[in-house]
């Protein structure tokens, strides 16, 4: 089987692994690789995935080597570790997979998250205490969400009632309440704004169109053990 390991460096014996980075990733033809290994975080494993979907190349399955804060994916999938991974290749056993939903914001992909609301100043704040020893680890988390809370409670029945802000949050299995969702099969909004800030997988990006649709685009499938 061939491999290609993203931002490790990896061998797998009697199998053939590509070592490379992120960056290059999006330059190559993966069409003959079986598992792409992504080594790091939720954001770095959607970007992987987004380029993998629009690519138009066959979709290799994705085993997931969690380095990043959250790592929600890997919690949702319970996935083992990559040498726990790695042993059962080399010892010819079947991996298991489980299909992960994927779906599009605009000309982006997310997997579980997406919003505008106390999500995306949540993960704003925190990505500015992405320093020292807060650098790694999710305490820069905790401390954001100390600071989140009080304008969350005084805001949110502002948030929920307007026709522009939105949460999805899809490993949770409550149902759709007004502004928030946990499952999604096509969400139209008009921001009525070209410069919007969004959270999707704990990433920031800056939106420029008005009207944004949401819907549910692909699968692909996660080694889960």
């Amino acid at each position: 089987m061939k491999f290609i390991a993203i931002n490790t460096n990896l061998q797998i014996n009697g199998h053939e692994v590509l070592n490379t980075v992120e960056k290059d990733f999006y330059n190559l033809d993966f069409n003959d690789a079986d598992y792409v290994i992504v080594s790091g975080g939720d954001g770095l494993l959607r970007r992987i995935i987004q380029y993998i979907i629009f690519s138009g190349q066959k979709k290799p399955a994705i085993i997931i080597d969690a380095k990043g804060s959250f790592n929600v994916i890997a919690k949702k999938h319970l996935i083992p570790k990559l040498r726990k991974v790695v042993a059962k290749i080399e010892a010819g056993e079947e991996l298991k997979r489980k299909k992960q939903d994927v779906y599009k914001l605009n000309n982006h992909v997310f997997l579980f998250s997406a919003g505008n609301m106390h999500d995306a100043l949540h993960i704003h704040l925190s990505e500015i205490m992405r320093i020292g020893i807060l650098k790694k680890g999710p305490l820069k988390y905790l401390i954001s969400a100390i600071f989140v809370i009080p304008i969350a409670l005084v805001t949110l029945p502002f948030l929920l009632f307007s026709k522009k802000r939105f949460f999805i949050m899809t490993p949770f299995k409550w149902v759709n309440f007004m502004n928030l969702y946990t499952r999604v099969d096509r969400l139209d909004i008009d921001l009525k704004n070209g410069y919007n800030l969004m959270e999707i997988d704990g990433d920031l990006i800056i939106l420029e169109e008005d009207k944004i649709t949401i819907k549910r685009i692909d699968d692909i499938d996660i080694v889960v053990g």
